[in-house]
């Protein structure tokens, strides 16, 4: 028996040396990809931002790579999520639309009415526009 093996297979009466011991050959490194150490004990770790993948193929086992002569690398679709739009709530009031506007250099075009700019100007910025009156509250998104 090996030094590797002795304390984990104390019944393995077959000799042999550390080349060809059956615990260091079944021992795989995904850092590295290659059998005889385990991860936490790899001589050349990556760095932190190199261990996550990038690609599908690095999730399937280097065996059925080989097996299935997968040579492809497709890219893992990134899945962002989308913040909520932001509620800006403002009075129905033209002169407080145009004062809004001009705050942020925002010019109305010709045939539109401020409101309409200011609907523009919200989903643009991704915010929905609750405009608020005297007696009710109109939602607009």
């Amino acid at each position: 028996m090996c030094s590797i093996c002795k304390d984990i297979l104390v019944d393995f009466a077959v000799e042999h040396d550390e080349l060809y011991c059956p615990v260091r050959n079944s021992r795989y490194c995904s850092y590295c990809a290659q059998y005889g150490h385990l991860t936490r004990s790899c001589p050349a770790p990556p760095p932190l931002w190199a261990r996550e993948p990038v690609y599908i193929e690095q999730l399937i086992p280097p065996s059925d790579l080989k097996r299935y002569n997968i040579t492809t690398l497709t890219p893992i679709p990134q899945h962002t999520v989308e913040k909520p739009p932001q509620l800006l709530e403002i009075k129905d009031n033209d002169k407080v639309i145009a004062a809004y506007l001009s705050a942020r250099s925002i010019k109305t075009l010709k045939g539109f009415t401020k409101r309409k700019m200011l609907e523009e100007y919200a989903k643009q910025q991704n915010k929905r526009i609750v405009f608020i009156n005297d007696r009710t509250i109109n939602k607009s998104s």
